[in-house]
């Protein structure tokens, strides 16, 4: 089965927003913000409302980055992420049920308590790059574990 979800990156140069996740999938980890799309939802707009639900902004300048495919090798369930990058926003910033926001200079990204992709495809975001990819890890991240890559395919595009 596919899941479609969306990450959302904001980013102010030098800085970006990310939240540590603190409940569900990817628990104990940094990350963009996003999650699965709603009934009768576009990707875009699913993108937005996750924003606006995990950290109280509202996208006001917003761009398609990249499409990933995530896949585990102890699971059929694969996972079609859809990144947008943020570069204007209006709202306060707030701590949810879901996630803790906490802003990083790009040279200071914890990119050990990331996702381990993330080291890959948050360069080609930040530089304003479009991408394509595929990853196959172990298992799930959680806050105990990370998980392994086995395998990855990531590509510049013109288009997404």
């Amino acid at each position: 089965m596919k899941r479609v979800e969306t990450v959302v990156i904001v980013h102010q140069h030098p800085r970006i927003l990310l939240g540590m996740k603190k409940k569900k999938f990817g628990a104990g980890k940094w990350n963009g913000f996003g999650g699965g799309l709603e009934q009768g939802e576009r990707v875009e707009e699913a993108a937005r409302r996750e924003l606006k639900e995990e950290a109280g902004l509202e996208a006001i300048e917003i761009e398609k980055a990249g499409i990933i495919s995530f896949e585990f090798i102890d699971n059929t369930d694969t996972r079609e992420v859809h990144f947008f990058r943020v570069l204007d926003f209006g709202g306060d910033l707030k701590e949810t049920e879901e996630m803790l926001p906490k802003w990083f200079d790009i040279v200071d990204i914890p990119f050990t308590l990331m996702w381990p992709d993330d080291v890959y495809w948050l360069p080609l975001l930040l530089q304003g790059k479009k991408f394509r990819g595929r990853f196959v890890f172990d298992r799930p991240s959680g806050p105990e574990y990370s998980s392994e890559i086995l395998s990855m395919d990531l590509v510049e595009v013109q288009e997404i």
